[in-house]
């Protein structure tokens, strides 16, 4: 049975509802359990990602366990409102949401997090924190940690379904875009085909794929996840969008970045 919000509209009646009627709020913990009610519906058709990410609408374990990491999340980070910065060891998640202002409907939101590794961290098993899962889903948490690294990432934008194509997922990815390019940061996202030309549209440029197969691990069933790697190049001073770099460019500076920093631990 779909553990989805009951409350939830489904009908035609209110899909036509334009994006004059939405305003972008702050999230908070009291929202953690909408927004897992969003996202699980806008992946309801994705089968191989809900059982890589546990989104698996069907399983109540899955939904409590987003509801506590959002929370959890939520209330982690009392700084929401403060620029971005690059500080050692700086760390922002952000939680943004798109509310319908006649019906006080949450219809759409948006997770980004700014995060500037330690070189501890960046020394960790990237599966660290997923130890305990199972080994497909350590492989798949793993692989988009070690993608995700040295960026302003977009981890989720997720609209209901039925409010989808009214402009709210483009409101939050104008705010979020714009904090960007004032802090002069790239932005980086994993996306699927239905959002890729959202993401184009926006300056986002294809730098790799993300494909990953549960058949490897005795799962037949689900089909495989493909994802595509989107980078949108940082805004400088001087007003002009720098290039985006290549896949192999940005890994072999990562790695030098790494080397560099061992090297002045170890001095």
């Amino acid at each position: 049975m779909p553990l989805l919000d009951p409350g939830s509209p489904s009908g035609s009646s209110t899909s036509s509802k334009r994006s004059a009627y939405y305003v972008i709020e702050r999230a908070d913990s009291e929202d953690a359990r909408r927004l897992v009610d969003i996202e699980f519906q806008a992946f309801e058709n994705e089968r191989a990602n809900q059982q890589l990410s546990f989104r698996d609408y069907t399983k109540p374990e899955h939904f409590e366990r987003s509801v506590e990491l959002y929370t959890t999340a939520i209330n982690s980070y009392p700084n929401i409102g403060s620029p971005l910065k690059r500080p050692q060891a700086y760390s922002r998640v952000s939680f943004l949401k798109v509310t319908d202002t006649e019906t006080s409907y949450v219809v759409s939101f948006a997770k980004t997090e700014f995060k500037q590794y330690t070189l501890q961290e960046l020394q960790c098993p990237a599966d660290a924190g997923h130890e305990h899962e199972p080994r497909m889903n350590r492989d798949w948490f793993a692989l988009n940690e070690r993608l995700r690294r040295e960026y302003v990432d977009l981890g989720m934008l997720a609209t209901q379904p039925c409010f989808q194509h009214n402009g709210a997922g483009t409101m939050l990815l104008d705010v979020i875009l714009a904090e960007a390019d004032e802090s002069g940061l790239e932005v980086y996202l994993e996306g699927t085909d239905t959002a890729k030309p959202l993401y184009e549209k926006h300056g986002f440029v294809a730098v790799n794929e993300v494909r990953f197969d549960p058949a490897e691990y005795g799962v037949c069933d689900i089909g495989r996840e493909r994802q595509t790697v989107l980078v949108r190049g940082a805004l400088g001073k001087d007003g002009v969008r720098r290039g985006v770099r290549s896949w192999g460019v940005a890994v072999a500076q990562a790695e030098l970045g790494l080397q560099k920093a061992r090297l002045l631990a170890s001095s």
